[in-house]
């Protein structure tokens, strides 16, 4: 089962250490809600705005604790009531999961200020947790220093379906990494679970809306898992060649950590 985490259950507040064990599906998006502040904490009614959270993949077992946490009994009188709802994970819409499981508040909100953001990691100053998919150069973590990320919180391999690696970014390598639509095709690589601080520092060395945007895939792990993550991809799709071997080595050189080299196709 799936939980919408939006308040004290998101990363790097008191109530996370919970959802420690569980796995991070990625960062998405409810719509007909509104977010107040309730005091230490906050709360989500229905309304006419969205609400940003983290999705988690949850063990049954665990669905009850967090009952108890929320003071949800199933009366109409409880502070907040576990309802399900649908999860976006990209501006477009393209990427969702329905019946996530959330908590909503269930007493009045008059005189309590809205989150006009919809995000009160955001709002409170608190760190924000992205997946990112690495497919290229970004692979090796020596590259990933040269270009100010400090921190990974976690490493998890996955590969990306229906999908090949293209060379036609022009770059100081010769030509870089691009993904271009392929039926069957497999690109292979790694989800990095990090801050979202980490993952702006990669947008000079990518030229974010330069060369590249930072566009929402779906991704799967080797157990066939989904994750929704960002990945840097250019629209242009022609003028492909042959990376120099320098580049290709760099690429070898991050994947071969986890993966079978005859795997990448490189």
């Amino acid at each position: 089962m799936y939980l919408f985490a939006y308040g004290t259950l998101r990363y790097g507040f008191e109530l996370h250490h919970l959802l420690k064990d569980s796995r991070f599906v990625g960062l998405g998006f409810i719509e007909g809600y509104k977010m107040y502040d309730i005091g230490n904490y906050p709360g989500v009614v229905r309304g006419d705005s969205i609400v940003w959270g983290e999705v988690y993949e949850i063990k049954d077992e665990l669905i009850s604790l967090l009952d108890e946490v929320e003071d949800y009994k199933g009366r109409p009188d409880d502070l907040y009531i576990r309802e399900k709802t649908r999860v976006y994970f990209d501006q477009k819409r393209r990427y969702y999961i329905d019946n996530v499981n959330f908590y909503r508040y269930n007493h009045g909100i008059e005189f309590r200020d809205e989150i006009e953001p919809g995000d009160y990691s955001r709002w409170v100053g608190m760190p924000v947790i992205v997946n990112y998919f690495a497919y290229a150069e970004n692979t090796n973590p020596e590259i990933l220093k040269e270009r100010g990320v400090k921190e990974i919180l976690k490493e998890i391999e996955a590969y990306l379906e229906d999908y090949k690696i293209i060379f036609n970014i022009k770059c100081k390598y010769g030509l870089c990494a691009n993904l271009k639509e392929f039926k069957g095709g497999k690109v292979y690589g790694y989800i990095y679970v990090m801050l979202e601080d980490e993952l702006n520092s990669l947008d000079k060395a990518e030229e974010h809306l330069i060369k590249y945007v930072r566009d929402v895939i779906k991704v799967k792990d080797k157990q066939g898992k989904e994750y929704f993550a960002q990945a840097y991809i250019s629209d242009y799709k022609e003028g492909e060649g042959e990376p120099t071997d320098f580049y290709k080595n760099s690429i070898i050189e991050g994947l071969k950590r986890k993966w079978d080299k005859i795997s990448t196709g490189l």
